[in-house]
């Protein structure tokens, strides 16, 4: 989890928060004050003197301010109260809008606390790989986060003619779950994607400019938030390669670790003779 990037979120929603809150008190105490609408209660202590207080006792700004924060968070100690219906027409909007304030602040907080980072992401570019004897269009998916299961994957090309789109290949499947790295491999030798290759061999000799997109939707292993990602590539993205270099490795109880992600985008180079294999 990306603790220093949400921690800042965190901070600068509270801050802003804070800022609102601040303007509010300070607002309808000016108001309170301008207004002359709230007095001292009969019988309260007033500051000045420990004898009973008249009904006539000055409120200046600093105990408008008092009594908009109390009126705000509906506390009503009853030292306090508005005298007129002006005043009191002015209790009642800070009490709702004290009451939609609170409901918004906390339900906020709590989204930005729990919320999943966005510490999902794929390589850059889309490789063309060949492995096992075979040609693949591959990605490397990484997760920084928490794991997400049930994962739904969606691969989708097209092209652009006379300014309408025309889809050359789509597909749909499950995936493993994500935990942190994942590799989406299409083979291109499947003869179920021969329609795929055809088009990106046109791309890579003809110039014609392939769009492609994969995109995926799962699920947060704890909170069970929904995780969607997208990334769009095109032709001029593609490159050959070969094995992706590690990024972790194993340790004795068979977990990953030690990762290096500066590793995510590379790759072993394919020979020229793979390559031209490729368009054969």
């Amino acid at each position: 989890m990306n603790f220093r990037f949400k921690t800042r979120e965190v901070i600068l929603f509270i801050l802003i928060s804070l800022c609102v809150y601040m303007v509010l008190i300070f607002g309808f105490a000016w108001i309170y004050y301008f207004t002359n609408s709230i007095e001292m209660t009969p019988y309260a202590t007033p500051y000045n003197h420990p004898g009973p207080a008249s009904g006539s006792d000055k409120i200046n700004f600093e105990k408008a301010v008092y009594f908009s924060i109390v009126s705000f968070h509906t506390i009503g100690f009853g030292d306090i109260h508005p005298v007129t219906q002006v005043g009191r027409q002015i209790v009642m909007i800070q009490s709702a809008i004290s009451m939609f304030f609170t409901s918004i602040f906390s339900g906020f907080l709590v989204y930005f606390v729990i919320k999943r980072p966005q510490d999902v992401f794929t390589t850059k570019k889309v490789y063309i790989r060949f492995r096992k004897d075979h040609y693949f269009l591959s990605l490397r998916l990484g997760n920084k986060g928490r794991d997400i299961i049930d994962l739904k994957s969606k691969f989708e090309a097209w092209t652009i003619e006379n300014n309408t789109r025309i889809r050359v290949f789509r597909i749909e499947e499950e995936l493993p779950d994500l935990e942190k790295i994942l590799y989406y491999d299409l083979s291109l030798d499947d003869p179920a994607n021969h329609t795929l290759r055809a088009a990106i061999a046109d791309a890579l000799v003809n110039g014609t400019l392939l769009h492609m997109k994969f995109s995926f939707i799962g699920n947060d292993i704890k909170t069970g938030e929904q995780v969607a990602y997208a990334k769009y590539y095109d032709s001029r993205h593609l490159s050959f390669g070969k094995m992706f270099l590690n990024v972790y490795s194993w340790d004795p109880n068979g977990r990953r670790k030690n990762f290096k992600w500066a590793n995510f985008e590379r790759i072993e180079p394919m020979d020229k003779l793979r390559m031209d294999g490729f368009f054969a």
